[in-house]
């Protein structure tokens, strides 16, 4: 007998009573019209589609602005100007590399336009200190005077172009201009010095051999004397004198006519002017003052910068001139002459000579001073320091009669007359009608310095005396002039680098030191060759530098 399938057991607590109530559920729908359904669907789906349908935006107005048709009339078009009949350069020409150095351009007209196709635009660069030095020049001297003057017409310019002063004579004075072949000398001097100069202007006392243009030529430094043959024999004090060293060798240029307008070396000269605008103090000081040196770098550079103003007229010089004059003189002591130091309350007649000639050469561009004071209170010191000894009346440096100075590393020096050769040039540069080549004590000093004329033996050798007494000689002239310019000519023309026997046959090519004279004198282990090349180039300008003072009647 078969039994039915077991039913699963439910899990409520009720009896089975679902099936029955869904079936009578869906009998109960399946009885409700169709179209009854349909209308109650279309009912709710326009109920929702109220509520969801958006409200129209409200309209906004529009405020209409009305503009203005009217036009602004145009203005008419300038009239044209003509075209300027301007030249264009020429593509295929070579144009040189500018300066460095911006130049400024000088409108002002230049009564030394010796170059008539020369342009007035070779005046220095903008003063770069905070003082005007562009006011006009008070009319600087270019033509000689009755004072001391620079040769060739009132300093130099040479011939049209800027050659330099070499060539011509004295103004006025109507003698013999020196040897032919000192020409050839000084050109040789100062293509040394142009070729060991410092790209920024200066001359170094050590680093002229680093600074030199001659790179392939062979160095053999003092050939006797001095450390021969050993680099560092000729080299001077490191730093503290190459501001006097540019003074100096910027010197050396002006004295045979050249300046920064003009000339072969107007580039060396500029240079040297522009380091020396750089280096000079509010108060007029040229360079620092931390060593006794700085009396004498300040004196040589108001020389070297006098001159070349009095010869170029350029005022961008002026007010340089000008405080450098005015250091000098606040420097002097009252009543008397300088030494070391702003009124040092001591004197010594070398810095005296050397401001006396910085004075002399500012007097000569145009700067006004109380200059009978001034000399005069220079005289005083000249008067106590010159008193009879060995039978004439010497010069003392720094007490009465007292013998030169020299440095401590130079003291196997031979003593000389250098003091009284200064004493001989202040008093004729000076003016003062009494001290002329007929005064007692003029005409026994110069006895004396032709007495010790010259020779090139070391112990001897002081190109700084040398200079002096040639300056103060040839304004005494006459037969110890003569003494003394045969034996200045022979010592320092056939002992020129260049001239030497060890030295045939070489050229500023092949030998770096042609030109210059070796540094084996009482005074350079402070300038080393530089000062040597530097003054005694100086010295052999002197037939064309100074006017002499003293007219022969």
């Amino acid at each position: 007998m078969s039994h039915p399938p077991a039913i699963p057991e439910s899990y409520t607590q009720g009896p089975p009573e679902a099936p029955v109530a869904a079936e009578q559920d869906l009998r109960t729908i399946a009885s409700v019209p169709w179209v009854t359904i349909a209308l109650a669907a279309h009912v709710l789906f326009l109920v929702i589609a109220w509520f969801i349908v958006p409200q129209n935006p409200t309209t906004q107005p529009i405020n209409a602005v009305s503009v203005s048709t009217d036009t602004v009339p145009v203005p008419p078009e300038p009239p044209m100007e003509p075209p300027l009949n301007s030249e264009w350069p020429d593509e295929l020409k070579v144009v040189k590399e500018p300066s460095q150095e911006e130049k400024i351009v000088d409108n002002r007209t230049d009564i030394r336009n010796e170059d008539d196709t020369d342009e007035p635009n070779n005046s220095l660069a903008k003063n770069p200190t905070a003082d005007n030095s562009e006011a006009e020049s008070p009319s600087p001297h270019r033509r000689p005077s009755s004072a001391v003057g620079l040769a060739g017409g009132g300093g130099g310019g040479g011939n049209k172009g800027g050659d330099g002063g070499l060539k011509p004579l004295r103004s006025g004075d109507g003698g013999p201009s020196g040897p032919k072949d000192k020409i050839i000398h000084v050109s040789d001097a100062l293509e040394w010095l142009a070729d060991h100069q410092n790209f920024d202007g200066f001359w170094s006392g050590t680093n002229f051999s680093e600074d030199t243009k001659r790179v392939n030529a062979r160095k053999t430094y003092n050939l006797e004397f001095v450390k021969a043959g050993d680099p560092s024999g000729d080299k001077g004090w490191s730093g503290s004198t190459d501001i006097g060293l540019t003074g100096l060798s910027l010197l050396a240029f002006a004295g045979a006519g050249h300046d920064h307008k003009d000339g072969k070396y107007k580039d060396v000269c500029r240079r040297a002017l522009m380091y020396l605008r750089k280096v000079q103090s509010n108060d007029g000081c040229f360079g620092p003052k931390d060593d006794d040196s700085f009396v004498y770098n300040h004196a040589i550079c108001t020389m070297a910068m006098a001159e070349i103003y009095s010869m170029s007229g350029d005022p961008g010089l002026k007010s340089f001139t000008l405080r450098a004059a005015d250091f000098i003189l606040a420097a002097q002591n009252e009543g008397s002459g300088w030494r070391y130091g702003v009124k040092a309350q001591e004197n010594d007649t070398s810095v005296t000579g050397w401001m006396v000639l910085a004075l002399k050469s500012c007097k000569f561009a145009g700067v006004e001073f109380e200059s009978s004071k001034v000399y005069g209170n220079a005289a005083v010191w000249l008067d106590q320091v010159t008193v009879e000894s060995n039978g004439y009346p010497k010069t003392g440096y720094n007490m009465p009669g007292s013998d030169n100075a020299r440095m401590r590393s130079a003291q196997n020096y031979v003593s000389n007359p250098s003091m009284d050769a200064i004493n001989i040039m202040t008093r004729m540069f000076t003016g003062d009608s009494k001290w002329d080549a007929n005064n007692r004590v003029i005409k026994s000093q110069a006895a004396e310095c032709a007495r010790n004329v010259p020779v090139w033996e070391h112990e001897k050798i002081d190109y700084y005396y040398w200079y002096y007494a040639s300056l103060a000689l040839y304004q005494v002239d006459g037969p110890h002039w003569k003494t003394w310019e045969s034996a200045m000519v022979k010592t320092l023309f056939a002992n020129q680098r260049g001239w030497r026997p060890e030295d045939k046959g070489t050229t500023a090519q092949t030998l770096d030191e042609h030109g210059s004279w070796d540094a084996v004198d009482a005074w350079s282990g402070a300038g080393g060759r530089v000062y040597a090349t530097a003054i005694n180039c100086l010295t052999i300008e002197v037939w064309t530098r100074y006017k002499r003072m003293h007219e022969k009647k």
